[in-house]
């Protein structure tokens, strides 16, 4: 999937791949699969890419044309991640197993992220979040 506001990020801000890469520490090459829409940024990569520039998740993935939200924390809080994941399933009274259904993916898969055992991946929470209409900065633990 492309995501199209992380290269127009950099360009608006004059730095090159080399430049946004470095800043990541990783390498151009990468990075440039993420503009490319080849690969899709990971997580944590792209909540690192959004406090480079002071922008909202939501923004970059082009969930909202909110630039930036107040932040109580500008990490991923892993815990509250799982929790939030399991509340807006619960809320709208969707089994795992529907859940897993909707991102092609495994039960067992779904209830790790719920359980806080590994990170979603961003096209996972990209589509339960647009799915369900939250915030990906919410479901992260990066705004209240």
């Amino acid at each position: 999937m492309k995501f199209k506001r992380i290269k127009a990020i950099r360009e608006d801000n004059d730095l090159t791949q080399a430049d946004i890469a470095n800043k990541l520490d990783m390498n151009r090459s990468a990075y440039s699969l993420w503009e490319l829409g080849i690969n899709t940024i990971p997580l944590n990569y792209l909540v690192e890419f959004c406090n480079l520039f002071d922008l909202s998740i939501d923004y970059v993935l082009e969930i909202t044309n909110v630039k930036n939200y107040t932040l109580v924390n500008k990490n991923i809080d892993i815990k509250v991640l799982g929790e939030r994941l399991r509340f807006i399933r619960k809320k709208e009274k969707k089994t795992q197993e529907d859940i897993a259904n909707l991102l092609n993916t495994t039960h067992s898969t779904w209830s790790a992220y719920e359980h806080s055992k590994v990170l979603i991946p961003t096209i996972f929470i990209w589509k339960f979040a647009t799915e369900y209409n939250c915030s990906i900065d919410w479901l992260c633990g990066r705004t209240n």
